[in-house]
């Protein structure tokens, strides 16, 4: 596993770095970072399909072969693991461990590109040189949130998210929306929520995988509020380790399975 933290808030490479030493020295921080120790009971009940109308198939050629695969997980705060104790326990790094769990085969290498406030424009710009830069197999783009709660115009936010599809796509890597986040005091839900049915649209029209975070994390707080707040870092807005730890459980269970499904029909 390899995990390149290609961007951050500048205020995060400190902790970044002082939890990737722990992890790798002491034992019990080790144990500590086992999905059973970070992922909530409630986190199994909720387990969102990854929402497709293409396939992984780039993704399925690399687990089946057990080679490397190469993940580009790009975005926002999400993605730079803001409201975790340190990155090495956001999603990116979490999926890798999981995946590699999963298919012991697999060496997965993420490349977790995530700067704090950014909105779709500013990832796009990012995403459009890195992806022909780094020529990865996979593309994570965690994507809308920033667009949703600023002035951003709808039409423009779903023409954006159209651009990047086609960005991913031009290089022959498979790709994953990751849409919004759900949080507690959302103003002006009804936009929000529009927002995050952009970002599904675009995808499933452009025949991209969309995995669903909004309504995932909105399960939790139907479920119970305590669940949620267990998700969210104390900030009530961003997700907490455990929130990071069970996104990146069922984010991995349907890749391997979106994979197994693109094999198939590969054979087929």
């Amino acid at each position: 596993m390899v995990i390149q933290i290609a961007a951050l808030h500048r205020l995060q490479w400190r902790a970044v770095f002082v939890g990737l030493l722990a992890l790798a020295a002491t034992p019990a921080l080790a144990d500590d970072l086992q999905p059973s120790k970070l992922v909530a009971p409630d986190c199994v009940a909720s387990r969102p399909a990854l929402a497709t109308t293409g396939q992984l198939l780039r993704t399925a050629q690399r687990l089946r072969s057990g080679g490397a695969l190469k993940v580009l997980a790009i975005g926002s705060s999400s993605t730079a693991g803001t409201g975790t104790s340190s990155p090495a326990f956001a999603y990116p790094a979490r999926l890798a461990v999981e995946i590699e769990q999963r298919l012991p085969a697999v060496d997965v290498k993420i490349v977790a590109s995530g700067i704090a406030g950014e909105t779709a424009v500013q990832t796009l710009a990012r995403l459009e040189r890195e992806v022909d830069s780094s020529k990865p197999d996979l593309v994570i783009w965690q994507v809308g949130t920033n667009d949703a709660l600023a002035e951003i115009r709808e039409d423009d936010f779903r023409g954006l998210v159209e651009r990047g599809v086609g960005a991913v796509n031009r290089v022959g890597a498979d790709l994953i929306l990751l849409d919004q986040q759900f949080f507690p005091t959302i103003r002006k839900r009804d936009r929000y929520e529009r927002f995050v049915g952009i970002v599904r649209e675009v995808g499933l029209t452009k025949r991209a995988c969309v995995f669903g975070r909004y309504a995932m994390m909105k399960a939790w707080g139907e479920r119970s509020e305590e669940t949620l707040r267990t998700m969210l870092s104390s900030d009530g807005f961003h997700m907490s380790d455990r929130g990071h730890a069970c996104m990146a459980r069922i984010l991995a269970d349907e890749i391997v399975k979106a994979a197994g499904r693109s094999t198939e029909t590969a054979a087929f």
